[in-house]
């Protein structure tokens, strides 16, 4: 069957990796010049700065990321995989304290700092752990279909409230919802569970990071046979309510036949794509109501003994600068009161090291659309919001005065412009617990979607998506026969 798979990032890969071993004749389309723009990163001034993966969660052995990477036959290519990254949490009140990788060393780090929180915090880990355990995509040994998707497991304030945490430590566990954008008050438990509770387990990367894992997937791509075209921008999706899709149309006007499409891109792009009438009115009200999820100033930056490369910092106001129950890390809380991520990367051979920090920031009056050239105010914005986080991080990090260098900056106008397509939000949809789920199969048949904006973000979100969106077209033990299968090959 013909099947083509726009957007060549981590969900693309993955969906026409898993298309490919069942037979099927894969496309995978591309506007950008270069496969995985964003999981690629990029480098300035000799380094490598990891915008798709700096670090992530259950790279252990038996982690449910290491289980994906190995049925991907990915596994064995990535070289000096690590898996104990720590986070130090720096609070404004002058507090510092340290969350290790693996459950055990979570919990002894807990009772250690805050006494008599460490048998909490097992029970609190005990209830992640059986959530990222309870579906078929994420547990090899569960043997039914996935089901509730669209699930209501309760809110992530309702579980910290029963647990009882100390504000500092509170505040730490609900900082992880940085990973995906959402506040605590908003966050569902079971979005929590699937994004942050891997961290818990085991933290790290390998070497190379994003590019390199978009280079040993290119290579598997090649080896399956399936063709990565690159530079070629989708102008429509020719489809039918009764056939469903028949072509994919491109901007140079080449059209290209398919019986399957699988959509990764932000799902607002539909519209635009489709034919009108193909989608109803109340769906694509739907789409327009998602919520999403803060825009972002990064910056990029060198250092040499400054920062370690094993640990990431949170820069987190104090929990009475916070508000009582949400522990709001929302846009205009983070620039009023300095909720900052700050990761630093392997050294260079030259023993550099590159630094990324990340404030999320208020998009109300960010220009619209992706300008060029920018505006003169534009330029002078960026400037000024650039010097501000440094002075801010430098006043919260002092060890890093005089001895770091910004090398570049960020912002939401320079996503979408490098990535095709973003909104300019740092994860695309924000997935809070009010608002409904996009699911895969669309009323179009033979379209699915897939990708960070319809189930969670991340390299393992993205993993897990393409893979149910392919269970979805062609069955879901098609694909967990292979997963089911990656424990005896471990």
């Amino acid at each position: 069957m013909r099947c083509i798979v726009i957007g060549s990032g981590i969900t693309g890969m993955t969906a026409a990796l898993l298309l490919a071993r069942q037979g099927h004749d894969v496309t995978v389309i591309e506007a950008c010049e270069h496969a995985a723009p964003l999981l690629c990163g990029f480098r300035r001034n000799g380094l490598h700065y990891d915008t798709g993966f700096h670090c992530g969660g259950g790279v252990h052995q038996d982690g449910i990321l290491r289980l994906w990477l190995r049925v991907l036959g990915v596994e064995s290519s990535l070289e000096g995989i690590t898996t104990a990254h720590s986070d130090v949490f720096l609070f404004t009140d002058g507090k510092e304290y340290r969350l290790p990788s693996g459950l055990q060393a979570v919990v002894a780090a807990s009772e250690r700092q805050f006494p008599g929180s460490g048998e909490p915090m097992e029970k609190f880990l005990l209830l992640i752990s059986q959530k990222l355990a309870s579906s078929p995509y994420l547990n090899p040994a569960i043997r039914n279909e996935p089901k509730g998707i669209l699930e209501d497991a309760g809110c992530l304030n309702d579980y910290l409230d029963k647990a009882g945490f100390p504000p500092h430590l509170r505040a730490m566990l609900s900082s992880r919802c940085l990973l995906y954008g959402v506040p605590p008050s908003l966050a569902s438990w079971r979005d929590y569970a699937l994004v942050a509770g891997p961290y818990f387990q085991s933290c790290g990367s390998w070497y190379g990071g994003g590019a390199a894992l978009v280079d040993v997937l290119k290579h598997a791509l090649q080896e399956a046979g399936v063709i990565l075209r690159l530079g070629c921008a989708v102008n429509a999706i020719e489809a039918d309510t009764i056939k469903g899709v028949h072509s994919v149309v491109l901007k140079d006007g080449t059209r290209m036949l398919c019986e399957r499409c699988f959509f990764t891109g932000h799902p607002s792009q539909l519209q635009s794509l489709l034919s009108h009438g193909l989608l109803r009115p109340a769906y694509l009200h739907h789409i327009a109501d998602l919520p999403e999820t803060d825009a972002a100033l990064l910056l990029f930056a060198e250092t040499y003994d400054a920062l370690r490369d094993d640990e990431s910092l949170f820069l987190l106001p104090s929990p009475d600068e916070m508000t009582t129950r949400d522990t709001d890390i929302s846009g205009a809380a983070i620039m009023a009161k300095g909720s900052i991520y700050v990761y630093c990367g392997r050294p260079a051979v030259d023993g550099r090291k590159p630094v990324m920090a990340v404030s999320l920031i208020p998009s109300a009056n960010l220009p619209e659309g992706n300008p060029l050239p920018r505006s003169s105010s534009y330029v002078a914005w960026k400037r000024h919001a650039v010097e501000s986080l440094r002075l801010a991080i430098e006043h919260r990090v002092p060890g890093l005065c005089g001895a770091w260098r910004i090398i570049d900056a960020a912002t939401p106008l320079t996503m979408r412009h490098w990535i095709h397509g973003s909104t300019g939000s740092l994860y695309g949809v924000s997935h809070q617990r009010s608002s409904m789920p996009l699911l895969p199969p669309t009323r179009v048949p033979g379209l699915f979607l897939a990708g960070q904006n319809v189930l969670l973000p991340g390299v393992l979100g993205g993993i897990v998506s393409a893979a149910v969106a392919v269970g979805f077209a062609f069955g879901h033990d098609t694909v967990l026969k292979e997963f089911r299968a990656c424990t005896v090959k471990g």
